[in-house]
């Protein structure tokens, strides 16, 4: 998926504003708030490079779990003593359950339809301790979404020069982003193309999932999520 840009991922992202370090600031008050006075287990599903975790890691007792094993690769060099897991979320299996898990960063866009969102909160409802919490950062909803949209995010380190452009397609309810890439570094110029494909979901398809799960979901905005988080708890 990310096989060409994983080790380019946070520069691009850092370029864009994202802001890992408030998200993680966030996420962590929250927990904290919900299980006062005790060491919370939590698994970042999509962890991505791991830049969430980076600064859950000192707080809490976490592992990663992400599809794409160039991503994973890494996450486990950025932090060596947390388990990190390549897997789907859809079907994952793991010998553990945790208080916490999050998706974020609109990674559930990843799943191809209404069936895998239902298996995916199905197999995260699984994973969760009784009274467990997900946090789930969706993607856009169908409304929301822009076919033929153009976007360019541009890195300038001084050893690294990255352009993206991106070019958006829509068939159905299905997104579909166009990436074009330019890398120059010392040791040459390289060109490349991802495609990526993500499904769009109205409110009601992810509330239907959670609630089919068995989850209790509210729903939050916040100027640092801007798509909103779905706040998915599971029974005592």
């Amino acid at each position: 998926m990310f096989t060409k840009t994983a080790r380019y991922y946070d520069a691009i992202y850092a370029a864009r504003g994202k802001d890992y370090e408030s998200e993680a600031d966030w996420i962590r008050a929250s927990v904290e708030a919900e299980f006062a006075e005790r060491r919370v287990s939590l698994l970042d599903v999509a962890c991505g490079s791991a830049a969430h975790l980076e600064r859950l890691a000192p707080h809490f007792d976490v592992e990663g779990l992400d599809v794409d094993p160039a991503m994973i690769e890494v996450a486990r060099e950025r932090l060596p003593h947390v388990p990190f897991h390549v897997a789907r979320m859809q079907d994952f299996i793991l010998e553990r359950r945790f208080d916490v898990i999050i998706c974020l960063f609109s990674s559930i866009g990843y799943v191809k339809d209404a069936a895998e969102l239902r298996q995916t909160c199905a197999n995260v409802y699984r994973h969760l301790n009784a009274g467990g919490v997900f946090m789930l950062e969706p993607w856009l909803a169908p409304d929301q979404f822009q076919d033929g949209k153009i976007d360019g995010v541009f890195v300038n380190r001084n050893e690294l020069k990255i352009a993206r452009f991106e070019i958006t397609e829509r068939y159905g309810d299905t997104s579909v982003l166009r990436m074009h890439y330019m890398v120059a570094q010392p040791s040459g110029v390289d060109q490349f193309e991802e495609t990526h494909a993500m499904s769009l979901f109205p409110d009601a398809t992810y509330r239907e999932a959670l609630g089919s799960a068995g989850f209790d979901v509210r729903f939050e905005r916040s100027d640092l999520f801007i798509r909103g988080l779905y706040i998915a708890t599971k029974g005592e």
